[in-house]
């Protein structure tokens, strides 16, 4: 009897084995793919830094430098392409455009101006680059931007504000961030952004003709957004 108990353990024991192992290990999980096209949504704060300068602005031949200096909410729409290389480094290209209520004010004091710089929508194209670690992939990016910005003298009179520029700024920008997929298709980000937009000659009427001046813009932008992975 004991030999046939024996017997048949050593002949059952594989099976055994095997199906311990069957349960513990279980199948294995594929890993997150970035690659693929998305778009998504972007809100966030930018603060800036505007500068406008006038050349000896007719008092005394000293040169002027008011700041405006813009800041406030931005928030808008972004639309990119991942694609995940075989070492898990991700390459991609993004554009994105931002609607702002973004402004400043700055005291023209030498000529009794009160002085408003407004940045009225923001854009760029970028490329991407960052390393996946699973679900979560920190990036770096960068890129050309752009930029509508619109300076006005404000005035007592039933105008109310004057004008004086109002162009699109042509720059460049980098930043950084950090992206996580929450599920296969929904992926949270957070990001910081350094743009200079450059500056623009403009003219100013209250100074009268033949005056030298012109306005600059950079901004400091932090943005939180959400996109769907197609």
């Amino acid at each position: 009897m004991k030999t046939i108990f024996l017997a048949t353990a050593i002949i059952l024991a594989p099976a055994g084995v095997a199906l311990a192992a069957d349960l513990g290990e279980g199948s294995p999980v594929a890993a997150y793919d970035w690659s693929g096209l998305y778009a998504g949504v972007h809100f966030g704060h930018a603060a800036g830094k505007s500068d406008l300068f006038v050349a000896g602005a007719g008092f005394g031949g000293t040169d002027v430098n008011v700041p405006l200096d813009p800041s406030g909410f931005i928030g808008g729409v972004h639309i990119g392409a991942n694609h995940e290389l075989a070492n898990r480094f991700v390459l991609g290209a993004e554009a994105d455009l931002a609607y702002s209520n973004v402004d400043g004010l700055g005291t023209f004091t030498g000529a009794g101006a009160l002085l408003k710089g407004e940045l009225k929508w923001s854009g760029s194209a970028r490329l991407r680059a960052g390393y996946a670690f699973d679900r979560t992939l920190p990036y770096i990016t960068a890129g050309v931007a752009a930029a509508k910005y619109e300076v006005s003298v404000i005035t007592s009179s039933p105008g109310g504000e004057i004008p004086v520029h109002d162009e699109t700024h042509l720059g460049w920008t980098v930043g950084a961030g950090v992206e996580h997929a929450f599920t296969d298709r929904w992926v949270a980000r957070v990001e910081y952004r350094y743009s200079d937009f450059g500056g623009k000659d403009i003219s100013v009427p209250l100074l009268g003709p033949g005056t030298i001046a012109n306005v600059d813009l950079k901004t400091h932008d932090v943005r939180a957004g959400l996109s769907y992975k197609f």
